[in-house]
Formats: structure tokens, C-alpha cells, sequence
């Protein structure tokens, strides 16, 4: 089969979804205000958005970002381990480092990359990869990579967890076993059981845990220090990896331990880092910024759980299902895939910009229309959203009463491993 045979069934797919109006990705943003953006001149309402805090846009993040940019230019010009390493970027791992109560940070030019980097070099093909079934595609490409033999088991279930991992060191009992889960699943909001899962180290002591905290990192915990930090166990996760590109602005990742001699070693063979160019100093400035903010501002935060709050009673108020999500990811839950692509073609149309989620980012027949909201929304777009939801809900029959013996919202064991997560 030629290439061109193998790949024109799902552009003609995509042609015909765009030809009836159905197609909602990849739409081409004109303009941004965060909380509203610009389509083909149209201004919506922006609800489906990472940028929980909003300051991708605030005046001192945008001007850091300017200062830094005239400093440094608009390139590092090569990559860390050669010409591209700025004292921009190891000021920025001292800072993330100390925010997340950790000893060092390596810093990598995406959030996918310091997955894929980290794992597939600290890891040989004798060691064993506990790991969440709805964790990352980033961090399962990681797995692939290292060789690893990799363990998955069902989502957030500890006990599947524990029975796997007591497997593992009966027949393996000199292996090194690292268990990877996410502190904030962005498709359900799920929060990690990570104080159960951290227990597991009471029988196993060697086993070392990783905790992907993209989207927990800014929102959860004190000063939005992250997942580890709202559960108290900063010493008890071994390394704590996040990225820039949601609550804090920018676009990069990086991963903190305490292990210092671990992370020098990381920093020499991380094959992304090495053969990536170095992250621009505007990005790393905003970082910097957002940062900065963060811990001077104690309004922040508290502002993004108040809206949390609000839009979780109004939607409960229209009768949707949403989960039990404890986090501003709250995924309405729609089912079919056909339904969620015209529940979100209305939105459009009503003024709401939100997406929905298909298999392979959610079990297959459980689609959502995925919400995530931000500190900077203002009430009176909120209430507008609430409206139109309430009318669209009723018109698409997806309230709980037009789903009983219907509903099966995120299943466990539903994801697939190359999810399109985001």
C-alpha cells in the first residue's frame, strides 16, 4: 500500500466533517484576549483554554517577556549543552526548583520533551515502568523509548497499583521499578491518589515515584506550588516533572529531584535537551514572571478556585454530568461522538469556543466536551456561558435525566496509551 492510499481515507474523513461544519480542531485564532478570542472576525467566549491563570497575558508577564527578548534576542542560537545555555535558563531552575521544594531542575524546551528526555535516559530495558493507563502520551513515548518493561495499571486504582507492583519484585526483586502517574489528569480533572500511592514505598522502599504535574502546577496547592505540594509530600515523590505551557504562560518543561548527581546525569544525556535548541530567553523570562506573581499575589489562585466553584454549581443547576472532577478541568459529559461534535458546533455558534474529546483521548462512546476555566474570566462571562449551556443541554438531551441507564462517564481503563491528551 502506498502512503498516499494509507493516509487518504482520514483526510477525506476530515475534508467531509469540514464541508458539513462538524470539524472543530485546528481552528486558526485571529486574535486573543485569554478569557475571549477571534474566529473568521467573530469574538467567543474562551472556556476550553490551559492558561488557568490568565497571564499569558498580564502586563508584566507580556513585559518581562519583552525586556528578555531585547536583551537576549529572539533564539538562543543552539542548544543548551552547546552555545544556547543562557543564565537565564539556570536562574530559572534555582527558581523552579525552590517553588517546588526541590533541590535542582533541568529545564527542557517542551513539557513533551522532558518526559520523553528524562525517562528514556534514566531508564535501561532491566527496569520496570509502573504506570497509569491514562498517563501522557509523552510519557508513555518516554517508556517506549527507555525500554523498559512497562506495567500499566487501571487509573488512579491503587490497589491494581500494589498488586502489580508486588508482582513485579517477586520475580524481579533486584529490579529498579519507577511508578509514574499524573498529579491533574487533563481530560477528567481527575486529582492523583498520590498520598496512597506514595505509601507503597512503606513496602517497597526502593521504589521511586514520578509525578507528571503539567496541570497541577500553578493551580494546586498553596501558591499553586502543585499536586505534591497540596498533599504535603515533597520528600516523598522523587521527581516532579511540569511544564510552562498551561498555568505558566510559556512553553517548555522541566524536572526537579533532590537527587542532584541523578539530574546532573539527566542534564548530559537527555537526547532532547542536547539536540533541541535551548528554550528562548522570552519564554523563560515569562516563566520568571508568572513565578514571581505567583508568590507575591495571594488573590491568584483563590480567584480560579472561586470560578471552579461557581461554574461546578451552575452546571450541577442545568443537570449535566460532569464527574467528580476537583479541579478547573470539568468535562461535560456527552457520549456520543457525532453529539459532541454538534454540541460544540453550537457553541460556536452561540459565541462559547470549548472542544470535544474523542477516543483515543477518552474511552470510546464516553465523549466530552472539555472545560477548563481561568482566574481572569469575568462574571458576567460565566453567566453568559451558563446560558448557553442550559439551552444546549436541553436541546441535545445530555442532562442527567435525559442519560439515566445511559451514563458512563470516564470509565477506568478506558484511555489508550497514545491518547491525544493534550
Amino acid at each position: 500500500m502506498s502512503l498516499k492510499a494509507r493516509c487518504q481515507p482520514f483526510a477525506r474523513y476530515v475534508q467531509a466533517a469540514k464541508a458539513e461544519g462538524y470539524y472543530p480542531y485546528f481552528r486558526p485564532l485571529a486574535q486573543s484576549w485569554g478569557t475571549e478570542v477571534e474566529v473568521n472576525g467573530r469574538r467567543l467566549i474562551m472556556i476550553g483554554s490551559n492558561d488557568y491563570l490568565g497571564f499569558s497575558h498580564d502586563p508584566r508577564v507580556m513585559e518581562a517577556a519583552a525586556r528578555a527578548m531585547r536583551h537576549w534576542g529572539t533564539g538562543a542560537g543552539g542548544s543548551r549543552f552547546l552555545c544556547g545555555n543562557l543564565v537565564l535558563h539556570e536562574v530559572l531552575e534555582e527558581r523552579l526548583a525552590a517553588f517546588v521544594h526541590k533541590k535542582k531542575a533541568v529545564v527542557h524546551v517542551t513539557g513533551f520533551s522532558t518526559n520523553l528526555g528524562a525517562i528514556a535516559c534514566l531508564l535501561t530495558p532491566q527496569d520496570m515502568i509502573l504506570c497509569d493507563r491514562e498517563n501522557h502520551a509523552s510519557i508513555f513515548e518516554g517508556c517506549q523509548a527507555s525500554r523498559a518493561r512497562l506495567v500499566p495499571f487501571a487509573h488512579n486504582d491503587v490497589e491494581a497499583a500494589a498488586q502489580k507492583l508486588a508482582s513485579i519484585k517477586e520475580k524481579n526483586p533486584h529490579s529498579l521499578v519507577l511508578l509514574i502517574t499524573e498529579g491533574v489528569f487533563s481530560m477528567s480533572g481527575d486529582l492523583s491518589p498520590l498520598p496512597e500511592l506514595v505509601q507503597l514505598k512503606e513496602e517497597f522502599p526502593d521504589l521511586l515515584i514520578y509525578l507528571d504535574d503539567a496541570h497541577g502546577l500553578g493551580v494546586m496547592g498553596p501558591q499553586g506550588r502543585g499536586t505534591v505540594a497540596h498533599f504535603g509530600m515533597n520528600s516523598e515523590v522523587d521527581f516532579i516533572m511540569g511544564t510552562f505551557s498551561k498555568a505558566l504562560a510559556s512553553v517548555g518543561g522541566f524536572i526537579a529531584a533532590d537527587d542532584e548527581d541523578v539530574l546532573e546525569y539527566l542534564r548530559h544525556h537527555s537526547r532532547p535537551l542536547i539536540f533541541s535548541a535551548a528554550l528562548p530567553a522570552s519564554n523563560a523570562a515569562t516563566v520568571l514572571g508568572c513565578l514571581e506573581i505567583l508568590e507575591q499575589d495571594p488573590d491568584r489562585v483563590p480567584r480560579l478556585w472561586e470560578i471552579v466553584h461557581r461554574v461546578q454549581a451552575g452546571y450541577r443547576e442545568i443537570g449535566l454530568v460532569t464527574g467528580e472532577s476537583k479541579t478547573p478541568i470539568i468535562p461535560i459529559y456527552i457520549g456520543d461522538d457525532q453529539k459532541a461534535f454538534a454540541f460544540a458546533r453550537d457553541l460556536f455558534e452561540e459565541g462559547v469556543f470549548a472542544l470535544p474529546a474523542i477516543f483515543p483521548a477518552v474511552p470510546k462512546g464516553q465523549a466530552v466536551i472539555r472545560t477548563a476555566y481561568m482566574s481572569t474570566h469575568e462574571d458576567r462571562q460565566i453567566d453568559f456561558v451558563l446560558e448557553v449551556l442550559a439551552r444546549l443541554a436541553k436541546k441535545h438531551r445530555i442532562r442527567a435525566d435525559d442519560l439515566i441507564g445511559r451514563e458512563q462517564f470516564l470509565s477506568k481503563g478506558g484511555y489508550s496509551s497514545q491518547s491525544l491528551r493534550i
